[in-house]
């Protein structure tokens, strides 16, 4: 058989069982432990296994995976001798060794991992502690004062990286118990990691919360078969490839795709930590090396929007990626232009992993703005509210078919809103998108922020788009307002360009360049400017804040 592309013949010939075979090495089917498959069994080499960059310091650092397997060991001898199997265990900590450590032997431990972002708030921790029931909390001093004034039946032991010394005890509810990170270090360095079936849990990872209150979605071992096609077609990760991922691992894609993915790879994982800064990510893409990259749409359209020179810096990229928020036209033009090659856009949602791509294929049209095709393995369709499927062209929801090797185990102590979710053997994402001629796909805004002005449904990431392409901003996310006569009209909040100055006449000028390339009843009517937008901890635009 003849296939017309690259990549109707990988989609065609799809096997799972390959997939199986290729990253499950160190159990079977039916008994396998994630975190023996992604570090393990790299145990004993002394290949670098992870490379940090601290952003507001510039230094560099590297572990091996011997070093790495053996402090994981220590943390999993440490929660096996204090918590019981399949108990939840929770890190909240920048990207550091540490952090990979207690995400590794959680999982190995046969213990749930509960990954939390160092910038979340005391009502965001507090929140996910209890949603998760998590008996251990690894962190650092600073965290520990956001646990006050609040009660945590399940939480037991709080683990301070940077010692129990420097803490308060005035800072916690009483019935906690501090332990120096000392307490782990002094465990055996061997241990033996559990076997666990495919469905049983390794991690919860909650969602954003852009749309209300974050769920928690429980990922199985089992889960490993659906980072295959994302690695092998998409990011195109190879052993001797120096990988780094701009998304903290306290975030769904940073831990998955950024850390657990590159150990499946037997490539070192690579992140930064502190605030993100254009210059360092420039630097850090030389110092190192790096071949296969992710970045947000944020991170690129913060250095597209920068002073610094990409030209100045010996960058060799093979592969960019990047997910979470649709890309520009004018920022794909601009790192093909200043970073030698086209990114990637991918589609996909913490409950359901990577769905959608782009491919490096060299016979793949990037299309700006689009996510791109299904990946191999994955079927995918956009449906009404019947749940049928609409014509092409037309706007439906992004539904997901789950069968064995793509289900999504639902959201952790929520069942009944795991069943609201589904639609017979579809995942329902909530995430409104269009396809064209070509099967591309086109995300239009999630179903609960669509506009409705005069009767025509407006998505905003259209009208975003449209601003993104003036000179002057650097970002912009648009909302509906109400309006006694339209009912809602659009309405843009936009961050200028550092030059570009915040006032009546610019609006107007972004009101009739956004009417020049929208349709009439699209343009936004009103224009706001602030410094920043509401974002989440991985980056995404708050646009219920906005709307509040």
């Amino acid at each position: 058989m003849t296939y017309e592309s690259i990549y109707d013949t990988v989609f065609e010939l799809y096997d799972s069982d390959r997939c199986w075979d290729e990253l499950v090495t160190q159990g079977d089917r039916s008994s396998l432990n994630l975190a023996e498959e992604a570090l393990g069994r790299h145990g004993d080499s002394q290949e670098v296994g992870v490379r940090l960059r601290d952003f507001e310091t510039g230094a560099n650092e590297t572990y091996t995976f011997a070093e790495l397997d053996d402090a994981a060991n220590r943390v999993a001898n440490f929660v096996a001798e204090s918590t019981s199997n399949r108990d939840r265990v929770a890190a909240m900590l920048p990207a550091r060794i540490e952090l990979y450590a207690a995400a590794y032997g959680v999982i190995k431990s046969g213990r749930v991992y509960v990954p939390l972002a160092p910038l979340f708030g005391p009502e965001a921790l507090q929140f996910r502690l209890a949603d998760s029931g998590a008996s251990v909390l690894v962190t650092t001093a600073e965290h520990v004062s956001k646990l006050e004034g609040e009660a945590l039946p399940d939480l037991e032991t709080v683990v301070v990286v940077d010692g129990a010394d420097a803490v308060d005890t005035a800072d916690i509810p009483t019935g906690i118990d501090l332990e120096s990170y000392d307490a782990v270090e002094k465990r055996e360095s061997d241990f033996e990691p559990v076997a666990s079936h495919p469905s049983d849990v390794y991690a919860i990872k909650y969602t954003s919360g852009t749309t209300g209150q974050p769920k928690g979605c429980a990922s199985t071992h089992g889960d490993t078969i659906r980072l295959h096609s994302y690695l092998e077609h998409v990011v195109d990760l190879q052993p001797a490839d120096n990988y780094f991922v701009a998304a903290s691992p306290a975030w769904s894609y940073g831990f998955t795709a950024g850390m657990v993915a590159a150990g499946l790879r037997g490539t070192a994982a690579g992140c930064y930590r502190g605030p993100f800064n254009p210059e360092q990510l420039l630097e850090t893409f030389e110092e190192f090396e790096i071949t296969n990259a992710m970045v947000p749409p944020t991170g690129l359209r913060k250095l597209r929007a920068s002073a610094v020179d990409p030209s100045e810096y010996d960058i060799d990229l093979r592969v960019l990626v990047s997910a979470g928020e649709s890309l520009d036209e004018t920022t794909v033009d601009w790192c093909d232009e200043m970073l030698g090659t086209r990114p990637l856009d991918a589609y996909g949602q913490t409950e359901s992993g990577m769905v959608v791509a782009n491919y490096p294929f060299p016979d793949w049209e990037v299309k700006a703005g689009s996510m791109g095709k299904p990946l191999p393995g994955y079927e995918i369709a956009l449906l009404d509210d019947d749940g049928e499927p609409v014509e092409q062209g037309e706007v439906g929801e992004i539904a997901v078919r789950r069968d064995a090797e793509t289900r999504t185990a639902g959201y952790w102590g929520h069942p009944e809103t795991t069943i609201t979710s589904y639609s017979g053997e579809w995942w329902r994402t909530g995430d409104l998108a269009r396809r064209d001629e070509d099967g591309y796909y086109w995300y239009v805004s999630r179903a609960d922020q669509v506009i409705i002005s005069s009767g025509y449904r407006i998505g905003p990431e259209e009208v975003e788009e449209a601003l993104l392409k003036h000179e002057a901003v650097e970002e912009a996310a648009v909302v509906g307002v109400p309006d006694e006569t339209r009912g809602s009209i659009v309405k843009a909040v936009v961050v200028p360009v550092a030059d570009a100055t915040p006032n009546d006449a610019l609006a107007s000028e972004l009101q009739s360049f956004a009417r020049s390339n929208l349709s009439k009843h699209e343009y936004p009517r009103g224009i706001e400017f602030v410094a920043e937008l509401p974002k989440t901890s991985s980056g995404k635009i708050k646009r219920t804040e906005l709307e509040a």
